[in-house]
């Protein structure tokens, strides 16, 4: 996030494979106060990817039009989600040998040091989106704040989130177009743990958002974010094996997913018998509960392992020749689970059998109960991440006019 004043009116767009969320809130003594939420059906993006960019900018301007109308506030800037493969993360580091005789490190010595890590240059063809701060290091040891403390080496760290630049021109002027401004990117997952995991879970817990094409993750350690990743498989390919397997349309595959459709596989369910529409009447359909649920299971729990091997992957990319373990000593907090696939019966349960963590369904914390599903942590953790990486508000003395103005919005 860049270090801009938050605004009294913060407007959200998440952008899944799906469905488009949009919220527009009203900041209040550092909180957000809801003023109108829309939400669309998502037209062309494919597994996180921009496929038809006509379609999607026109779904953008509807949520967006949505809000206006909503709220009867006119919107000017906007935070963006970034999700899906178009985003790509790397772990960049900046380092200063203190110059002080004493060996005591200023604020210059850590802009110097946090230089250093943005002068690095991204891969050809692609703009850095987001610098998002990991732990900085005095002479190897990690440090909340080093200045005015001894030592002879300084090393910041950021994890560091690249784009294609052509996809980023393309999400900016599909906002643009509306004569708004994309205020800033938040990674989605960012947003996710932001709207399900408190300080004390960050500590150590891997956060998974498993939204209908693709599946983000990020993993926070020390209350920072270590590293973050996206597969590009997520609720949908649930829903094709499935349509495939029973040799069904994708609507009914969805519809038995949603009813009867688990995570886990028992021995149980092949003895039971499941009527699609429930009246056993003509054009009725009869299913094995087993079947489905074998599906669905399987994929489901392979999902989490390209997670987990994915998790692996970048962490010993992180930390060459060290054996690095996914266990309750570097997870304490375990998994939280969000998005929409979340909410698939006995999930948590598979996540635990795959990862051997502990695994929770991720609830997002927020005014509205509506928005109290962990498919919409996603759209909720975006307002929270806006409020919370942003510096504090100045506020200035207001005059009874200007009261009244704020009051009947004049």
């Amino acid at each position: 996030m860049t270090s801009k004043p938050l605004p009294s009116l913060i407007a959200v767009i998440d952008v899944g494979t799906h469905k488009t969320a949009s919220l527009l809130g009203q900041i209040i003594d550092g909180k957000a106060r809801m003023l109108s939420f829309s939400e669309r059906r998502t037209d062309g993006v494919v597994k996180g990817t921009v496929t038809d960019l006509e379609r999607l900018t026109q779904c953008v301007h509807e949520v967006v039009n949505d809000i206006e109308r909503g709220s009867g506030r006119a919107v000017e800037q906007v935070y963006l989600s970034l999700s899906g493969p178009a985003a790509e993360g790397e772990r960049v580091k900046g380092f200063v040998a203190v110059p002080a005789h004493d060996g005591k490190v200023t604020a210059k010595d850590v802009s110097d040091a946090i230089q250093s890590a943005k002068r690095l240059e991204p891969p050809a063809g692609r703009a850095t989106i987001l610098y998002m701060r990991q732990p900085t290091m005095l002479d190897n040891r990690p440090v909340s704040n080093p200045v005015g403390m001894a030592g002879k080496r300084l090393e910041v760290n950021f994890w560091r989130v690249t784009m294609e630049e052509g996809n980023m021109r393309m999400r900016v002027g599909m906002v643009n177009g509306m004569s708004i401004k994309v205020r800033d990117f938040i990674l989605a997952s960012h947003a996710a743990a932001c709207a399900t995991a408190s300080d004390a879970d960050k500590q150590g817990v891997l956060v998974i958002d498993m939204g209908a094409g693709t599946t983000d993750w990020i993993l926070y350690y020390k209350e920072h974010i270590l590293c973050a990743g996206s597969i590009p498989v997520g609720g949908e390919h649930l829903t094709n094996d499935l349509s495939v397997a029973l040799r069904i349309s994708r609507e009914t595959a969805e519809d038995l997913k949603l009813r009867f459709g688990s995570a886990m596989h028992r021995e149980n369910d092949v003895n039971q018998t499941i009527w699609k529409d429930g009246d056993k009447g003509v054009g009725d359909q009869q299913f094995n509960r087993g079947t489905i649920t074998q599906v669905l299971s399987l994929r489901y729990q392979e999902t989490i392992e390209f997670v987990r091997k994915d998790v692996l992957r970048r962490l010993e990319a992180i930390f060459p020749g060290h054996a690095v373990k996914l266990d309750q000593n570097m997870i304490p907090s375990g998994v939280i689970l969000t998005g929409g696939s979340a909410s698939l019966a006995d999930a948590a349960e598979a996540v635990q059998v795959v990862t051997g963590l502990s695994a929770r369904v991720g609830i997002p914390n927020f005014e509205n109960e509506s928005l109290r599903k962990p498919e919409y942590a996603g759209v909720v953790g975006l307002m929270t991440a806006a409020i919370t990486d942003a510096p504090p508000p100045v506020r200035r003395p207001r005059g009874l006019l200007d009261q009244l103005k704020e009051l009947f919005r004049l």
